[in-house]
């Protein structure tokens, strides 16, 4: 090997050398004055040299200096020498900055694909929406499906809570900055070595990372590195408060219960702002794993008890090593039993109130804002529920069942609305909610047949969309062939017939509007639709229902026995669905529309929502009034509440379309509904203020209902309008300035049960009405037949009519302008013929000293004596004078009264019988001479009639020792005292009360 040879030393100048340069005695160099570049060269020569010295002793090869430095004993000695140390920091500065491009590399791969964390509420987990009455105060139901979660700010938590949540999940938690690298270090080497930690790697930011991502399924290294990156962004957003609460807000602790406050409430019943020590530390022990951990959690009962007991130990001990509880306290918590306090998982719907309302409600939530949304809102919403009106409806609905059951029902619903908002505030879709075969099924969101019930939307259609029509226009009430009823065989429907035919199976003639819907009549109704088409019906019908709800159900026709109601299963509607028969509606639509109409028109969006509020306090979604839209002209509208208010056009016996209370009178528009096959009643309903509706039924609408439908509607309607409108103001419908008063058809002749004659001469007309050219004529009317009268038109029958014909108010297109095809007032009484028989009676007298009892025996002519338009009468004379109390009805072939003589003397008595025609014949005198009674006390009686109820009530007889009961002359009942309450079927009675044990009677009352 060739060596370089040492350089020799001189004492002089070398060739080229500058003149500072000076070699001591010892042959040393020292360069005076010299420049920084004279010692940059210096120094690099230098090294050259050192390079060259250390380069000398090693071989050529690459590979041999290699192992030639890899000697131990070479090793040291090169890293430990000035240029080792030097590679050593090229070596180091090159790896740290290879590793921070690394990072900055693996950061920016991961992050572009990585969310923005703005929202650590956990509402992408879900949360229970719970809904609240108008007040916002009551809760209605806490609604969840797979997560029960109820998120509440950081002061709504116990401090325990927070703190145990600390000291077991991450207590270095204000200490880092989003992970823990020592306690990611000890995870790993937990994994490793196959050991076990209390306390696992990842802090709670961290946690709460995955739990709002959904991440906690996925183990895999890459979701590490972005649970790592979105960590250190989290607490770079937040405070460590802010992530606390979001953790405590979304973190399992249990199957379904997610979020520190709805563990809280179903474990204890309590808000997590109440939690005390020892609840707080088992809350905290769970969500490592709920479902072994929790007493709710499928593998509990494998040894979930001891473990949970063990971690709780654990953690008591934590909280006291970091200060947060005493020794004592923890010493204290472990010998509460704090398993054996917690609640048993409750169902879904325990304590819900309401639940017909608040599952409507969710559904109109699910519609507005997708289902997926609303799942896992974690939202309050306040509903529109009045919760005094839902308790009242409740209470009706409950009271009403027996009456229901014993005509062979078993379900009723009820809603109602409030008119001048559109706001439903009570709704009860069936009797029970918990009945197991059918609690459920909420029947006021159900398609039903509305019967006639539908009735005021086929006139209002006919108003709005004709100009010859108004409330004292006149439709003609009689039997023939129309679309849909070919009427060859004119028996009842029950025996084949063919016929369209009223509930009454009458066909009282011409009759107006305002009688035809106060009647409940078909034939008008139907023909009302035919008119105005039926398309054009139900099109107008869906607007005043649902014109500002895109997602109503509106009015269908089906084939009988439809299960499923859908667009697939829909049948072409025809005239029948005037009347509701094979036509659906749902009772809330219904509802709305009559409020419509309520509103002389206006169709506001019907809403169950006022305000939600989001688990932030922030208001999502808040109840505007809105101007909504015209569904029919205010006219119309106003006619058709006018018509349906009218006590006097309806065929109740109970008039109760006017509602009296401290401050004035209230109008209620009221209208009943009834299938043909006896399976649905209905009682609608409003007035200015709420709309409302009842319907009953067997639950599966397969068995027929017997008896009157208002028996079972009439009492939960009426009840519940009373009720609410209690302490109301009274407030009329609003009349459009447009309506017209005109002349009017009068109808003479009996519509309905309850109906009171001669209708008005003058009725209401919208403001498009094109009057008519009325002839006022003078004519003797049969008021039975309402025709002309003839000569074998009985006197009693007669009555003189000034005005119009009804052909003249005609608007019937079924009939032409005589009348022709139907049965019209220029047409001659064909009910009473001058070979009819007439009715026959005689009268007989007993008694004496004062008291005399009038008997009369009647025979019927050719007509019936009694029928259920129109009764029959005897009335008792003594010298041509009907006696008080002497008009009796015939109840059968006998009637008679006790009388009173009042004067002595010779006296003439006859029997005057009148039948449901009004033929009447008198029977043969019979003189009688009467005398007084001595003068003893006297008993005043009054008797009140509900339909087939009397109340007797009479004053005391001083001495009485009891009371005899006599109808029409009979001793039937005897009674201690008053009052008493006695059945009176069929016509009216004369009713008298004899005293025992003394002499007095009372004065007759007939009823």
């Amino acid at each position: 090997m060739v060596r370089s040879k040492k350089p020799t030393v001189s004492n002089r100048p070398r060739s080229g050398s500058k003149n500072n340069v000076h070699v001591t005695k010892s042959g040393k160099t020292i360069k005076l004055h010299s420049s920084l570049a004279d010692r940059v060269k210096v120094r690099r020569d230098n090294r050259a040299i050192s390079k060259a010295e250390r380069l000398k002793n090693l071989p050529k090869s690459r590979l041999k200096r290699i192992a030639y430095r890899l000697n131990p004993r070479r090793l040291a000695a090169y890293w430990f020498s000035r240029e080792g140390g030097i590679m050593a920091l090229k070596v180091t500065g090159i790896g740290i900055i290879v590793v921070f491009v690394l990072m900055i590399g693996v950061f920016a791969y991961f992050r572009k694909d990585l969310p923005n964390l703005r929202d650590i509420s956990g509402n992408n987990i879900g949360g229970s929406i719970r809904y609240y009455d108008r007040s916002g105060e009551t809760l209605l139901w806490e609604d969840y499906d797979a997560v029960k979660r109820i998120p509440v700010k950081s002061d709504q938590i116990s401090q325990f809570m927070k703190d145990a949540t600390i000291a077991l999940e991450d207590r270095d938690f204000f200490k880092h900055g989003g992970f823990d690298l020592k306690g990611i270090t000890r995870a790993g080497w937990a994994n490793i070595t196959g050991g076990s930690t209390s306390q696992g790697g990842s802090t709670i930011t961290q946690q709460l990372v995955k739990l709002s991502q959904d991440w906690s399924k996925d183990r895999s290294y890459t979701r590490k590195i972005k649970e790592l990156i979105l960590s250190v962004e989290l607490e770079r957003s937040y405070s460590k408060d802010e992530i606390l609460t979001g953790y405590l807000n979304t973190a399992p602790y249990g199957n379904i219960e997610y979020g520190v406050e709805a563990a809280s409430q179903d474990y204890f019943h309590k808000p997590a702002k109440d939690l005390n020590l020892e609840e707080s530390v088992f809350l905290a022990s769970l969500p490592q794993s709920p479902s072994y951990y929790s007493p709710y959690g499928a593998y509990y009962a494998d040894g979930g008890r001891e473990a949970v007991i063990g971690r709780m130990h654990y953690t008591l001990g934590v909280m006291t090593e970091m200060g947060y509880i005493t020794s004592e306290q923890s010493e204290a918590a472990k010998l509460v039993d704090v398993l054996a306090t917690t609640k048993k998982q409750e169902s879904k719907f325990t304590g819900v109130k309401a639940p017909y309302f608040v599952l409507t409600a969710k559904e109109q939530l699910d519609l507005q804002f997708g289902a997926q949304t609303v799942n896992r809102s974690g939202w309050k919403v306040t509903t529109t529920l009045d919760l005094n009106l839902q308790n009242i409806a409740e209470d009706e609905v409950n009271k009403g069942m027996p009456q229901v059951r014993r005509q062979g029902g078993n379900v009723a619903a009820f809603v109602a609305e409030d008119v001048e908002n559109g706001q439903i505030v009570a709704m009860v879709g069936g009797p029970d909610f918990t009945d197991p075969t059918f609690g459920q099924n909420n029947y006021a969101r159900t398609p039903l047949p509305p019967g006639s019930s539908f009735k005021p939307y086929d006139y209002a259609a006919l108003i709005e969309n004709t100009t010859n029509v108004g409330a004292g226009t006149v439709l003609y009430d009689t039997q023939g062939p129309l679309p849909g009823y070919a009427c060859t065989n004119k028996a009842a429907p029950k025996n084949g017939g063919n016929c369209l035919h009223d509930y009454d199976l009458r066909f009282p003639g011409p009759v107006t509007l305002r009688y035809a819907l106060g009647g409940s009549r078909n034939i008008p109704a139907v023909k009302a639709m035919l008119i105005a088409g039926v398309d054009k019906t139900i099109e107008t019908a869906e607007s005043i229902m649902n014109a500002s709800n895109p997602n109503s159900f509106g009015y269908n026709c089906y084939a009988p026995e439809t299960i499923e109601f859908t667009s697939d299963s829909e049948e072409q509607c025809y005239a029948s669905s005037a009347i509701g028969d094979g036509a659906y509606l749902k009772m809330d639509e219904h509802v709305h529309g009559l409020a419509t109409l309520g509103r002389n028109g206006l169709s506001l969006p019907r809403s169950y929502i006022l305000k939600i509020v989001d688990a932030g306090d922030k208001t999502t979604y808040e109840w505007k009034m809105e101007g909504g839209t015209q569904a029919v002209r205010p006219d119309t509208a106003f006619i058709i509440s006018d018509m349906l208010s009218d006590p006097n056009a309806s065929y109740f016996s109970q008039k109760i379309q006017r509602y009296q209370n401290k401050q004035g009178t209230w109008k209620f528009a009221v209208k009943t509904g009834t299938t043909n096959d006896a399976k649905d009643g209905w009682m609608t309903g409003y007035s200015s203020k709420y709309a409302s509706a009842v319907w009953v039924a067997y639950h599966n609408r397969t068995k027929e209902m017997s008896g009157f439908m208002e028996n079972m509607t009439r009492p939960i309607f009426n009840n519940w309008m009373k009720r609410a409108h209690e302490n109301l103001a009274p407030k009329d419908f609003t009349k459009p300035a447009g309506v017209q008063t005109a002349s009017a058809y009068v109808i003479t002749s009996h519509v309905g049960t309850g109906s009171v004659e001669p209708s008005p001469k003058e009725d209401l007309y919208p403001s498009w009405y094109q009057k008519k050219n009325i002839k006022n004529e003078k004519r003797i009317i049969d008021i039975i037949s309402n025709k002309l009268a003839t000569e074998c038109t009985p006197e009693l029958a007669k009555k003189e009519q000034t005005g119009g014909s009804a052909a003249q108010y005609s608007g019937d297109t079924f009939v032409d302008a005589s009348g022709a095809n139907a049965t019209a007032t220029n047409e001659k009484d064909d009910v009473h013929a001058c070979s009819d028989a007439r009715p026959s009676v005689s009268v007989s007298v007993s008694g004496s000293n004062g008291s005399y009892v009038f008997k009369a025996s009647v025979s019927p002519g050719t007509h019936p004596l009694d029928s259920a338009s129109r009764g029959g009468v005897v009335n008792f004379k003594v010298n041509g004078q009907t006696v008080s109390g002497g008009s009796v009805g015939i109840a059968a072939a006998q009637a008679g009264i006790n009388y009173t003589a009042t004067t002595n003397g010779s006296a003439s008595v006859t029997a005057e019988v009148i039948d449901s025609v009004l033929y009447n014949s008198t029977s043969n005198p019979v003189n009688v001479n009467f005398t007084t009674a001595a003068v003893g006390p006297t008993i005043s009686l009054t008797v009140s009639r509900v339909v087939n109820t009397c109340t007797l009530s009479w004053s005391t007889a001083p001495g009485a020792t009891g009371y005899d009961i006599f109808k029409n002359g009979a001793d039937v009942d005897d009674a201690a005292g008053s009052p008493k309450v006695l059945s009176c079927n069929g016509a009216a009675a004369a009713w008298q009360i004899k005293a025992k044990g003394v002499t007095a009677e009372s004065n007759t009352f007939s009823a």
